[in-house]
């Protein structure tokens, strides 16, 4: 009673004792859940579980990380060589497509044009996404991605649907700026003796090489990596022209679809993960907006392009109209020697690294930059004035524009990196955006006027890029701090000014070295004679 008195007014009523039949409800709705998290997955689930499941040797370790040994090297550049060879296996088939898809040779031109342009697209909007997303994760699903799409271009009949999925691989198709082609550059490091954390370098190749090469061989570098890259494209023709001939022009198109599976296995297995270059975030736009904002405020980044611009220009307006011209009268070449016509540019791209070494690396990058586009010009004004009547032009003009572009690409690129070496992925995004408008350009003019005027018609719109290319040159000089002038000197060498602030180092040094003593030992001055 004393307890009902001074209780709460509304006394809570006695719980019933658990029995065994209470207590298994209770505890049913935790084995529910216990069960759903157990649960196996669906069928859409395990595809992808394994499909991004990291190998144990691939994990990331940040007290050892990943080494770069040379077959991951020779990976990265088999993955490289054969993922950039999608946009040019219809160049020596052009005539062939477009007689199987019923359409003129100047409307087949427009495969090789979405091509560069999906991959001018995939360098703007998804490269940037490299430095927000997982690398491995990214590459994995972009490679996947290609590989499956490209299944449509191998069994589809209409033009529409072939131009469409050209244009959709193409977009994809820009892993080796991610990734794949950092085995070149690695291979530098070995040799320049360069140590660096691996973990803290998730760029592309070519501004990875910036960072590695020391200024009097960056060119030389550079070199290395801008041959591999065009030899991969040259040998995608060759290889193109060769299988078409003997088989349907698919079969070379399911060639590539194989290549991209196996590429696909081979990352999965051995290509290391790597943390995030941003774990804190960054704004995806941002990193859009910093790319345009960069071509107005370094005026040598905007002449560089526009060069860059006109060499590709006429790269892509030589390659693609050259086909039509060796197929038709009075040559009429089957499609294994058009495709063996790529022989001779990976000829003239062997030479690039010799080149580089004894010429541009001594020269002032824009120097060097003339001088490409002067031996451009020489070919392509052989090549077009009597490639009509002698496959000796189309030869000449072959070898002298292919290494003329090579020349003066390695030198732009030379000049470029030493702009803001805390952007060079920046920058070199922005100077390839505009080299692949340039192709896109070349290939759409260039057969464009080809089917209006022919292949002098063709030719002469290429020398009038080159011209044009000149002109800007001459607009800036290479010392000149604004947009347009001479200021600074003329001086062509720049290895004179690297061995004089060499020798003032090493006079410093010495003095600092000797300062406080007497005069010096024989044993010194020997030492100092040798050095």
């Amino acid at each position: 009673m004393a307890s009902s008195q001074h209780g709460s007014p509304n006394p809570k009523p006695p719980e019933p004792p658990a029995t065994a039949a209470t207590s298994s409800l209770s505890a049913a709705p935790p084995e529910r859940n216990d069960d759903a998290t157990s649960s196996p997955p669906t069928k859409w689930q395990k595809p992808w579980s394994i499909i991004f499941y990291t190998p144990k040797r691939c994990r990331y370790d940040a007290a050892n990380p990943p080494r770069f040994t040379i077959w991951l090297n020779l990976l990265f550049a088999f993955a490289g060589a054969f993922t950039v060879a999608n946009l040019y296996y219809s160049h020596p088939i052009l005539h062939l497509l477009a007689g199987e898809f019923g359409v003129s040779n100047e409307r087949a031109s427009l495969i090789p044009t979405l091509a560069q342009a999906g991959y001018a697209s995939g360098l703007l909007f998804l490269c940037p996404l490299g430095d927000v997303l997982p690398r491995r994760l990214y590459v994995l699903a972009l490679v996947l991605f290609t590989a499956t799409v490209w299944l449509g271009l191998c069994l589809t009949n209409s033009f529409s649907v072939f131009c469409f999925l050209t244009y959709l691989t193409s977009v994809t198709t820009v892993t080796p700026q991610l990734s794949t082609y950092r085995a070149p550059c690695l291979a530098i490091e070995v040799i320049m003796h360069h140590h660096l954390d691996m973990a803290n370098r998730e760029c592309a190749v070519l501004p990875l090489v910036g960072d590695l090469a020391p200024s009097h061989r960056r060119a030389t570098a550079l070199s290395v990596v801008t041959s591999g890259l065009m030899l991969g494209l040259l040998f995608a023709r060759l290889l193109s022209g060769v299988v078409t001939e003997y088989t349907s022009w698919r079969n070379i198109y399911w060639l590539s679809f194989g290549l991209q599976y196996l590429i696909f296995a081979l990352l999965w297995l051995f290509m290391p993960d790597y943390p995030s270059t941003n774990p804190d975030g960054i704004n995806y736009f941002r990193i859009l907006y910093s790319i345009l904002e960069i071509f107005f405020t370094h005026p040598l980044l905007v002449q560089a392009c526009l060069v860059g611009f006109c060499t590709s220009t006429t790269f892509t307006g030589f390659w693609t109209t050259l086909t039509f011209l060796l197929s038709a009268p009075p040559y009429e070449y089957s499609t294994l020697v058009i495709g063996l016509f790529a022989l001779i540019g990976i000829a003239s791209m062997c030479l690039g690294p010799l080149w580089s070494l004894y010429i541009t690396d001594r020269l002032i990058p824009l120097f060097s930059v003339i001088l490409g586009l002067l031996v451009c010009l020489t070919g392509t004004c052989i090549g077009t004035y009597t490639g009509t009547f002698t496959v000796a032009g189309p030869v000449i003009q072959a070898f002298f524009l292919d290494f003329g572009i090579q020349t003066a690409v390695i030198a732009n690129r030379s000049a470029i990196f030493s702009i803001l070496p805390q952007a060079r992925n920046r920058i070199n995004t922005a100077y390839m955006i505009i080299g692949f408008c340039g192709q896109l350009t070349g290939t759409a003019v260039g057969n464009h006027v080809f089917a209006m005027g022919g292949w002098k018609s063709s030719g002469s719109t290429s020398v009038g890029f080159l011209l044009g290319a000149l002109l800007i040159c001459a607009l800036r000089g290479p010392r000149e701090k604004g947009w347009v002038g001479w200021k600074g000197g003329w001086a062509v060498r720049r290895a004179g000014d690297v061995a004089r602030k060499g020798d003032e180092e090493k006079g410093d040094g010495d003095k600092k070295e000797n300062e406080g003593s007497g005069e010096k030992s024989q044993e010194v001055g020997e030492k100092d004679e040798r050095r």
